[in-house]
C-alpha cells in the first residue's frame, strides 16, 4: 500500500510504497530519495506522534493514504539567522495586528444587536458552540462580530464574520417530524461514534426507524469544504438551525429567546469518569492521591504519568509550588531512566516488530486497507449491472471492487441476504472440481470450513455445507423453488428468468482457467443461475452451483470484448497515488536497457511501435445520439466541453469528469431530474424541492434569489443525456 508525505508548509509532496515491514529507516531513506533532504534533518510526525528509528510504520497504525507530516531540522550555523528573522516577522505582525484594529470601526447590524445570544463556528473543529456578541465593527463592506465564547470563559473574544454567526438554536425537533433533505443540528464526535461529541450542521439522506433503532443517514458538514458521509444513531437531542431575522420583525418572544439563559448544549465530558461534575470526587480529574478538586492553585501535574497532586498530599508535602521546567511524581521520580525526556527515543513496547527478512510481505499492506470510497449510484441491495461500470473494467485491488459497487464485501465471495437473494460473486482460486468455461462455471458455496486460528490456507473441508445465509441467498436467484434437499434446476427456455448476478474474476482463478485475467479482478458481466445441487465426491456435503452468462456486452476474452475494451480505453484501475508510489520504487531499482545489434530486433521493435500508433488514434467517442444532446444543451456547454476534453483518456475519465461536473451539492449524487437555475447551476429537481419547502428560495450553490414562485423545469436535454451515460440510474433512493 502507499502513504503519503509532506512538509509542514504543505509545499513539498510524495506518495511512498510501504508494507508492514517498513520501519521508519527505510522511510526517511525513501524521503532522502525524493525530497534530497538528508535523514538526520528529518522529523516525521502522524497523529502528534513522533515517528522513531527502530520502530516499524506499524507500530504506529499507519495505513493505507495516511498523510505523515515532514519538518525539517535547522542546521547549527542558521539558528541564530533564523531567530532574527523570527523576530522581525513577529514584530511585523504586532504591527500588522494594531493597524487592522484601528482601521475596524463600530456598526450596526440588521440581524443582531450587543448582547445577543448566537451561534457561532469554531474554525479549529468547525462546530457551533454558544456565544455572546460583545460589539459590532465594519471592515470595509464587511461586518465583523466580537464574541464572548460561553462554552469557555477561558478562550479569548474573538472576531468573526457575519457568515459564521446565526441565532442560537432553540427548538428540538421530534424523531417523528424529521424528513428526507432537511438540515438540522445533530451532536457527533468523529472519532468515537458511540460517544458525546460537538454540535455540527447535517442534511438529512435517509431515516431509518425501527423497533428498537432511530438512524439517521446523511452528509455531516465538518466546514465549507470538508463533508462526511455517515450513519447517527439518534440519542441525544436534534436542534432545528434558526434563520436570521431582521431586528424590526422581531417579537417580544424572539428577544426573550435571544438572551441567554446560561444553559448549554451537552459536550463531551473532558473527564469521562465524572463527566466534569465540579461536587464529585475524582482522581483522573482531580488529585490522585484525595480525589479532591479543590485548590486548583495548588495542584502539580507530573510530567510523566500526567497524574495530579495537591501540594499538601504529597509526602514530604511540598510547601511551595517548585521552580524546576520539569516535576515528577514519587512514583515517577523512582526510576529516572524511565523517564522520557525531550530528544530521546520512545521507550520500547512489547508491540515492536521483530520479524525475519525473508517473512512474508503481506501483499503491500493491501489486504487490511479501509474503503475510501462509497457507491450512492446504487443501493447496497442493487440488482443488475452498475450504473457507468462497463464489461471489462478492471480493478488491481478487491476494496476498489467494493469501492465501485459491483462487489460490496472486500473479503467474502458472495454479496446477498438471505430473505432476499445474491447481487455479485467472486471467483478466486476454487476447487479442484470446480470447472470454468468462460460463458458456463461451476461454483461452489461457502462455509464448512475450519478458519479458526490460522487456518484460511486450508483447504480440506472439515464439516457440511448448510443450504442458509450466503448459500440459500445465491440458490433464491435459479428460476426454480428452493430445495435444501436436493436442490433445484431451472428448466431450458426459462432460466434466463432468474436473477442477475453480477460476476468478478480474480487474477487467483488463473491456476484453474484461461478466462481469469493476468492481474487484478475484472468485472465480466451478467450470470444466471442454472441448477444447484448438493455434493458428496469429498465426503462431506457441499452445495454447487452452475452459473451461465447472459450479458449482451461481448465477454471480455472474446476478440470483440478485447476491441470494445480497447475502444472505451478502459485500463487497469489504482488507487489514488498507488503508481506514484510504484514508479518512485522502480526508478530507484530501473535497470539500463540492453543494446540491440541485431537489424531483425529493431524491425520488430518499429513494426510494435507502429502498431500502437495506430491503437492510439483508435480513441473513445460518443455514439451519435449522446453527442446531440450534448451539443443541445447550451446552458452547460463550459461543462460538457471540459468532460469532453477528457475522451482522449477512455470512457472511465469520461465518466469520473461526469460525475464530478455533474454532481448535486444537496444530495452529493450525480444529478436526476435536473434542474437549471436562471444562475446557471444544475440541482436535483427533489433536492430543490425540499429547499423550497424548508423556506429557503435560494440557489445552494451561489444563493442566487430565485423566489417563492419559481417555476422548477426539468433540463430534459442534460436528463437524458445523464440516463444515456449512467442506463439505470434512479437518483436517490
Amino acid at each position: 500500500m502507499s502513504i503519503k508525505v509532506k512538509t509542514i508548509d504543505g509545499k513539498k509532496k510524495i506518495s511512498v510504497k510501504i508494507n508492514k515491514l517498513t520501519t521508519v529507516e527505510n522511510l526517511k531513506d525513501e524521503v532522502e530519495k525524493q525530497l534530497h533532504i538528508e535523514k538526520d534533518l528529518q522529523r516525521l510526525f502522524f497523529s502528534g506522534k513522533q515517528l522513531e528509528n527502530g520502530y516499524h510504520l506499524d507500530n504506529y497504525n499507519i495505513n493505507f493514504n495516511d498523510i505523515i507530516l515532514l519538518m525539517i531540522k535547522t542546521e547549527v550555523d542558521n539558528v541564530e539567522k533564523q531567530v532574527t528573522s523570527t523576530n522581525e516577522e513577529s514584530t511585523k505582525e504586532e504591527k500588522v495586528s494594531e493597524v487592522e484594529e484601528e482601521e475596524l470601526e463600530e456598526a450596526e447590524s440588521l440581524y443582531y444587536k450587543i448582547g445577543d445570544a448566537v451561534d457561532c463556528i469554531d474554525e479549529r473543529t468547525g462546530s457551533w458552540f454558544e456565544a455572546i456578541i460583545k460589539n459590532i465593527y465594519k471592515k470595509g463592506d464587511e461586518l465583523l462580530y466580537k464574541i464572548l465564547w460561553e462554552c469557555d470563559n477561558v478562550i479569548c473574544p474573538s472576531n468573526i464574520s457575519e457568515e459564521f454567526v446565526r441565532p442560537r438554536a432553540r427548538h428540538v425537533i421530534p424523531f417523528e417530524e424529521l424528513s428526507v433533505g432537511q438540515k438540522v443540528m445533530i451532536n457527533y464526535d468523529i472519532d468515537s461514534p458511540d460517544k458525546i461529541g460537538l454540535w455540527f450542521d447535517f442534511t438529512i439522506i435517509d431515516v431509518v426507524e425501527k423497533r428498537r433503532l432511530k438512524e439517521l443517514v446523511g452528509q455531516l458538514h465538518i466546514n465549507s469544504n470538508n463533508e462526511l458521509c455517515i450513519r447517527k444513531k439518534v440519542r441525544e437531542e436534534i436542534y432545528a438551525i434558526e434563520a436570521p431575522k431582521l431586528l424590526t420583525e422581531r417579537t417580544a418572544e424572539d428577544e426573550r429567546f435571544m438572551i441567554s439563559n446560561g444553559k448549554y448544549r451537552r459536550v463531551a465530558p473532558a473527564c469521562d469518569e465524572c463527566e466534569d461534575n465540579p461536587d464529585m470526587q475524582c482522581r483522573s480529574c482531580g488529585c490522585t492521591s484525595c480525589a479532591g478538586k479543590e485548590d486548583e492553585d495548588t495542584l502539580l501535574i507530573c510530567d510523566e504519568c500526567n497524574d495530579m497532586y495537591h501540594t499538601k498530599c504529597l509526602n514530604p508535602p511540598l510547601l511551595e509550588l517548585p521552580k524546576e521546567a520539569y516535576w515528577y511524581c514519587p512514583e515517577c521520580k523512582n526510576d529516572e531512566n524511565e523517564i522520557v525526556k525531550a530528544g530521546d527515543k520512545l521507550k520500547q513496547t512489547k508491540k515492536k516488530l521483530v520479524r525475519d527478512k525473508n517473512e512474508r510481505n503481506w501483499g503491500g499492506g493491501m489486504a487490511c486497507v479501509r474503503r475510501q470510497k462509497v457507491c450512492y449510484l446504487v443501493p447496497e441491495n442493487h440488482c443488475g449491472p452498475i450504473p457507468g461500470v462497463d464489461v471489462g473494467t478492471t480493478w488491481m485491488f478487491r476494496i476498489q471492487v467494493s469501492e465501485a459497487g459491483v462487489h460490496r464485501p472486500p473479503v467474502a465471495g458472495i454479496h446477498g441476504r438471505e430473505k432476499d437473494f445474491a447481487y455479485s460473486i467472486v471467483l478466486s482460486g476454487g476447487y479442484e472440481e470446480d470447472y470454468d468455461n468462460g460463458d458456463e462455471f461451476l461454483y461452489s458455496g461457502s462455509g464448512g470450513r475450519d478458519l479458526s486460528g490460522n487456518k484460511r490456507t486450508n483447504h480440506e473441508q472439515s464439516k457440511d455445507q448448510t443450504l442458509t445465509r450466503m448459500n440459500l441467498a445465491l440458490a433464491k436467484n435459479c428460476n426454480a423453488s428452493v430445495n435444501d434437499k436436493i436442490g433445484a434446476a431451472a428448466t431450458k427456455s426459462n432460466w434466463m428468468l432468474g436473477k442477475p448476478v453480477r460476476v468478478v474474476r480474480n487474477y487467483k482463478l488463473g491456476k484453474f482457467s484461461k478466462y481469469a485475467p493476468k492481474e487484478g479482478n475484472r468485472y465480466d458481466g451478467i450470470y444466471k443461475v442454472v441448477k444447484y445441487y448438493p455434493d458428496t465426491s469429498n465426503g462431506f456435503i457441499m452445495w454447487k452451483y452452475v452459473l451461465r452468462r447472459d450479458d449482451p456486452t461481448p465477454a471480455p476474452w472474446t476478440k470483440e470484448g478485447k476491441e470494445r475494451i480497447a475502444f472505451l480505453g478502459l485500463k487497469m484501475l489504482y488507487p489514488d497515488g498507488y503508481l506514484d508510489s510504484v514508479k518512485t520504487s522502480n526508478s530507484v531499482t530501473a535497470k539500463k536497457r540492453p543494446a540491440i545489434d541485431d537489424e531483425q530486433s529493431l524491425d520488430n521493435i518499429a513494426s510494435k511501435k507502429s502498431r500502437r500508433s495506430k491503437q492510439l488514434k483508435q480513441t473513445f467517442d460518443l455514439e451519435d445520439e449522446l453527442k446531440s444532446l450534448i451539443e443541445d444543451d447550451e446552458v452547460n456547454a463550459n461543462l460538457w466541453a471540459e468532460c469532453r476534453a477528457t475522451l482522449i483518456d477512455g470512457k472511465p475519465a469520461f465518466l469520473e469528469c461526469v460525475s464530478e461536473r455533474f454532481k448535486c451539492v444537496c444530495c452529493l449524487g450525480i444529478l436526476y431530474d435536473p434542474v437549471t437555475t436562471t444562475c446557471g447551476h444544475n440541482i436535483c429537481l427533489k433536492c430543490l424541492k425540499r429547499s423550497f419547502a424548508s423556506e429557503i428560495y435560494f440557489c445552494p450553490i451561489c444563493r442566487h434569489y430565485l423566489g417563492k414562485t419559481y417555476d422548477m423545469k426539468i433540463n430534459q436535454t442534460l436528463s437524458s443525456a445523464l440516463l444515456l451515460i449512467y442506463p439505470g440510474y434512479k437518483g436517490e433512493q
